[in-house]
C-alpha cells in the first residue's frame, strides 16, 4: 500500500534577530482544527479537565528550544584553540491542535465559542514563545566574553572542546527555559479559571 505523509505545516516567523555569531528565531505553525473527536473521547486525552461534560474543547500545544552550533578549532602544539563560528537558537511552536467535540456542528453556536476560546491558548503561546526568544536574545548578547578567533578557548582535550562550548550556551538559556516552561503552564491554567469554560457556557444554550 502507498501511505501518503501530510504535507507539513507551513511555518511562520514571529521573532528574528541576527547579530555577527548568533542568530535567535521563533516560529509557529497555524492552528490545526480537529472536529473527529467526541466530548467523551476529548475528555481521555492529556491535559482535559475531567468528564466530557467538563471538557469541552481542548488545545494540544508542542514547543521546543533547539540549539545548534558550528566551531572551529586550530591545532598547535599540546593546545586545542576553539571558539563558535556560528549558533542559532530556535523557540519552535511546533504545533498547536484545537479539538472541537463533533456533538457541535460546524458553526453552529456552540462550535465558534468553543473555538474562540481554543484559539486564546495558541495565542498565548505565540505571544510567550516570541518574548522567549527576546529574553534569550538579551541575555546571549549581554554574557559577552565568547571565545573568537582573537580570543580563543584553549584546551589540550580536543574531544572535549565541544562539550565546552555547548556547556558555556546551556548555563545561560537552560535556566532561561526552564522559567518559561513554567510560566507558560500557569499563563495557560490561568485562561480556564476557575471553570475551563465557566464563560463559554453563557454564550450559548445548545451543550451537551
Amino acid at each position: 500500500p502507498v501511505i501518503v505523509q501530510p504535507a507539513p505545516q507551513p511555518r511562520q516567523m514571529i521573532f528574528r534577530k541576527v547579530s555577527r555569531r548568533f542568530r535567535v528565531l521563533a516560529t509557529t505553525v497555524p492552528n490545526e482544527i480537529r472536529h473527529d473527536l467526541s466530548l467523551s473521547e476529548i475528555a481521555q486525552l492529556p491535559g482535559a479537565a475531567g468528564s466530557g461534560l467538563r471538557t469541552q474543547g481542548l488545545s494540544t500545544i508542542k514547543h521546543s528550544l533547539a540549539t545548534h552550533t558550528r566551531f572551529k578549532t586550530v591545532a598547535g602544539g599540546e593546545m586545542v584553540k576553539a571558539w563558535f563560528d556560528d549558533v542559532i537558537l530556535e523557540v519552535e511552536i511546533a504545533s498547536v491542535i484545537i479539538h472541537i467535540p463533533k456533538e457541535y456542528p460546524e458553526g453552529s453556536c456552540e462550535y465558534e465559542a468553543v473555538l474562540a476560546h481554543e484559539r486564546g491558548h495558541g495565542r498565548l503561546a505565540r505571544e510567550n514563545a516570541a518574548e522567549l526568544a527576546g529574553e534569550l536574545e538579551a541575555e546571549i548578547s549581554l554574557a559577552g566574553g565568547w571565545p573568537t578567533s582573537n580570543n580563543p578557548m584553549e584546551s589540550p582535550d580536543y574531544s572535549a572542546v565541544e562539550d565546552i562550548l555547548r556547556s558555556s550556551i546551556n548555563r545561560i538559556i537552560n535556566p532561561i527555559y526552564e522559567r518559561y516552561e513554567r510560566e507558560e503552564r500557569r499563563g495557560q491554567a490561568a485562561l480556564d479559571h476557575p471553570d475551563p469554560y465557566d464563560a463559554v457556557y453563557r454564550k450559548c444554550t445548545g451543550w451537551k
